[in-house]
């Protein structure tokens, strides 16, 4: 939950800290006021620090720029606060404004960062750097850009990936695929490890919720997250016969017992064996794993992936007593245990309650399945089987009955199609494989010769569920149909194995343990119970995730902390999953799933064994790399460990304030026109066509590439071209006002290309020039003087060619006339400013008054410049008006002398 903080007052806020905002800031605390300024981004400095030179004197962007970044950062009257949204300003009665602001999280301690950058160079997700304006990628964890002040990393996060949110494990799929994504297979599996221990188990046994909210499954279809997992899992294991770790140093002096050795109690076991405690594990069957040992068939999970998963957590020192069957929970309190965990999972199936039902062949599906892992399998070979059900349970014992050579196997159940509860892949495979599953269907009765069964009486379900969608079943006994039978699986539910401990704890009506829904803790103090034993029959990942929380209330209770008032479950909200696939279907990048392969179904029936094969290394690379990276940071945790400062705190939420200030000043700075609105020449769909804040970014000295090249490919550019007015005086993108300051530019990246490659032809198509400013003129002559190009043409379309070399349709206006095609191997685009209109969304109660171009209109520009039509609101550089960086400076300057005046005014009138 974001913390709050009481109310300080300020003199002045400052709203944006671009050169217009710091220069206010500045000349304001110089004064002595005291001065708030809210910046958004993560550094100060605005727009202008992005420049590569200043015109008309080249002189350097960044040695102008940062003194004043140090200096507003330090001053001893001027509180900044970086990577922090203004929510709104309302007026006080009294006089002054109330301003509500959010301080975003960084997800790193800025206290203890020192800059070092050791987070960025670990982090695993690559995402495009508007530093760089998206030419180049950054990493998740990052300095924003090198003369950053504060220079403070950040990590960004968007939310929680959708297959890290799913999980019921709290696993988180992001985190292990970006690691494999990046070669660092070791780390994946640790990662996984973090979360949960079965890592095997569930890269096989595991159905994958996770894959069902992949937003890369909306577009070509969804990442394999469970192949990838398999692939990690398989390969670390095959280099770790057994774990690299023992039990931790670090003892509780306390005893926990788990009930139970199913994925429930062997989670739990897990987390508290990590935590120092000493745990026991009480497991009544002869070999620990309780379902996953006995109730998964080998195809599915061999055997030997459990006893390597169970090692993990037997190392930390947890012991497991086998044969061991517990009768009385006061018993073990008794014997000195602390804490006791009930994780005794699902005694069996439920009965059909028909006629018939105790003939000889009918048989319990967990029975069937255990008879098999046990190695003493059923003889029903050549035998008509009929398995009645249709979930998983149902579909394992049907492909089971296959593979031991039974003459056919059919299935029935209540439920449509839709309606089934097994996986539908898991209904897919067993059909290519030969089950023959017939829907809505019930048993009337069980058919027997000699006490032995010989078939069913099967009678139409109409219905599964009643209006409240409850399991009712009705049916029409007049729809009958008779079919044989040598074999009965029954698999229409599991019974909760709780009957021994109905003298300890309070029960549900349906026999589940009745537990607190948050921390698992029962009616007793000190007894906790998850997993089936609480849920009913549940995955095998929801049971993992049910240990892992009554791991935690457990510690909670044995270091008597109370059990309430701290949440388990503390993530972020989930990534927008539509915003997620809609930026991927724009960047128009289409790769599709790497399958896996299976083998044929007439070589799976021959054998018990796996029949899904594993990635190849470059399989589950290519796999990951489809990853969309939802959520931003993958939570792979490997900032953590690289961080020497111990600095990355993944906790960090909103942190929301309240302040009063006297006045107001909005240095918002302008918006880029998006060169976008101009579809026909190209932007955003040809490489090569890009705008001018692009190129001052490749001209710079912090250029995000080594030389100046184009991003296609990385070659040195020979002949480039300017368009003017892209996006400025152009009723089509709704931007009527001239731009003013685009011209210059142009001229400036112009000079600085031919000064970095003095062999290119450059030409700067035109409509007229406006160079009007100190030193504007100069500059232009100087500029034709360097042999660049200028010609006066209209620019109708820009089309690529086969090389990526770009084909130019302009109106020659000058030269001759007519329609004319020049070929160039970069076109940059000088796109506009427009205003930005956000400044007016801070005032919920009554905004600024804003002139016809929708900048913050000044009442009298000459006069009283930066006044607003709000009593105590001042606007400041190119929030008014276009302005360069001199226009900008002078009138900042100008706006500050009116609020001190107005601050001076206030305090006489006190």
């Amino acid at each position: 939950m974001a913390a709050a903080v009481t109310a300080r007052d300020y003199d002045v806020l400052v709203v944006g800290a671009g050169v217009g905002g710091m220069e206010s800031a500045l000349s304001l605390g110089d004064m002595g006021f005291s001065v708030l300024v809210a910046e958004k981004e993560p550094s100060v400095g605005g727009r202008m620090i992005l420049l590569s030179k200043v015109f008309p004197t080249l002189d350097c962007a960044s040695c102008i720029s940062t003194p004043k970044m140090a200096a507003v950062n330090n001053h001893p009257n001027v509180r900044t606060l970086v990577y922090s949204e203004i929510d709104d300003i309302t007026p006080r009665p009294e006089g002054g404004y109330l301003v509500h602001l959010t301080r975003k999280p960084t997800f790193i301690d800025p206290a203890k960062c020192t800059g070092c950058a050791l987070c960025e160079t670990a982090c695993t997700v690559a995402v495009p750097d508007e530093f760089n304006y998206d030419l180049a990628a950054r990493h998740a964890a990052h300095i924003a850009f090198p003369q950053a002040v504060p220079k403070k990393a950040v990590i960004t996060r968007t939310g929680t990936s959708p297959c890290s949110f799913t999980c019921p494990a709290g696993v988180k799929p992001h985190g292990y695929i970006s690691l494999v994504r990046a070669g660092r297979f070791d780390q994946a599996f640790r990662q996984h490890l973090e979360d949960a221990p079965l890592v095997g188990v569930l890269s096989r046994a595991c159905y994958a919720p996770c894959e069902d909210q992949c937003t890369r499954g909306e577009l070509e279809g969804t990442v394999a997250i469970r192949g990838i997992k398999r692939f990690m899992a398989d390969r670390y294991y095959a280099s770790h016969p057994a774990p690299e770790y023992g039990p931790p140093e670090a003892r509780q002096g306390k005893r926990v017992a788990i009930v139970g050795s199913g994925p429930t109690g062997l989670a739990a076991a897990f987390v508290l064996g990590r935590s120092g405690y000493d745990v026991t594990i009480l497991e009544a069957e002869s070999e620990a794993g309780g379902i996953l040992r006995w109730g998964i068939p080998s195809y599915r999970l061999p055997k030997d992936v459990v006893a390597r998963d169970i090692q993990n957590i037997t190392a930390l020192g947890v012991r497991i007593e086998l044969n061991h069957r517990v009768g009385s929970l006061a018993e073990l309190r008794a014997q000195g245990f602390d804490a006791v965990l009930v994780a005794t999972g699902d005694k069996g199936g439920r009965k059909l309650a028909v006629p018939g039902e105790e003939f000889a062949g009918v048989v319990d599906a967990m029975e069937f399945l255990r008879s098999i892992n046990s190695g003493e399998a059923p003889d029903v070979a050549g035998k008509k089987v009929v398995v009645i059900g249709g979930g998983n349970v149902a579909i394992d014992s049907a492909r089971s009955a296959l593979r031991l050579h039974a003459a056919s196997v059919r299935m029935f159940c209540l439920e449509s199609r839709s309606e089934m509860p097994a996986h539908p892949w898991e209904i897919r495979e067993a059909e290519e494989e030969g089950v023959q599953i017939t829907n809505s269907w019930g048993v009337g009765e069980v058919q027997g010769r000699d006490r032995k069964v010989t078939g069913l009486d099967l009678i139409r379900c109409t219905a599964v569920f009643d209006s409240e969608h409850r399991f009712r079943p009705t049916f029409d006994r007049t729809i009958q149909e008779r079919v044989e039978a040598d074999v009965v699986i029954t698999a229409i539910g599991l019974a909760p194995n709780t009957s021994a401990f109905t003298a300890d704890v309070e029960l549900n009506r349906n026999g589940t343990l009745k537990v607190h829904p948050e921390t698992l803790a029962t009616s007793v103090p000190g007894i906790f119970a998850g997993g089936d034993a609480v849920t009913g029959p549940s995955m095998i990942v929801t049971s993992i995730g049910q240990g892992k929380r009554a791991a935690f209330y457990i510690d909670r209770y044995l270091s008597g902390l109370p059990l309430d008032g701290l949440r388990y479950d503390d993530r972020l909200p989930v990534a927008d999953r539509k915003a997620v696939a809609a930026r991927a279907a724009e960047g128009g990048t289409s790769l599709p799933p790497v399958p896996i392969l299976r083998r044929p179904a007439a070589a799976r029936l021959q054998s018990f064994h796996e029949y899904e094969a594993g990635f190849s290394e470059s399989e589950a690379r290519d796999s990951a790399r489809r990853c969309l990276d939802c959520g931003v940071c993958s939570e792979c945790r490997e900032c953590v460990a690289a961080c020497p400062a111990d600095a990355i705190d993944l906790g960090m939420r909103p942190r929301h304030e309240t302040v009063t200030v006297r006045s107001v000043a909005l240095a918002t700075g302008f918006s880029p026109t998006d060169a976008r609105k101009k579809p026909a020449w190209g932007f955003g769909r040809f490489p090569n066509v890009i705008n001018g804040p692009q190129m001052d970014r490749i001209l710079a000295p912090t250029r995000p590439f080594n030389a100046v090249v184009r991003p296609s490919d990385g070659k040195v550019p020979a002949n480039v071209a300017f368009v003017l007015c892209a996006g400025s005086r152009d009723e089509q993108v709704g931007n009527r006002l001239c731009s003013r300051v685009c011209c210059m530019y142009s001229m400036k990246q112009a000079q600085l290309l031919m000064g970095s490659i003095p062999t290119a032809d450059v030409t700067i198509y035109y409509i007229d020039i406006r160079a009007f400013g100190k030193g504007y003129e100069e500059f232009y002559q100087q500029t034709k003087g360097m042999s660049v190009y200028f010609t006066k043409g209209k620019v109708s379309r820009i089309e690529e060619t086969d090389g990526q070399d770009l084909l130019v349709h302009y109106e020659d206006i000058e030269g001759g006339g007519g329609q004319k095609v020049a070929r160039h191997d970069l076109v940059v685009l000088a796109t506009g400013l427009e205003p930005n209109t956000g400044a007016f969304r801070l005032f919920p109660e009554g905004a600024p008054e804003r002139d016809a171009y929708s900048y913050v209109r000044e009442i009298d520009e000459e006069l009283e410049p930066g006044k607003t039509s709000l009593d105590g609101v001042f606007v400041i550089g190119s929030a008014t008006a276009v302005r360069d960086i001199p226009d900008t400076i002078v009138h900042s300057e100008a706006a500050s002398a009116q609020i001190a005046a107005f601050l001076k005014r206030g305090e006489a009138r006190a």
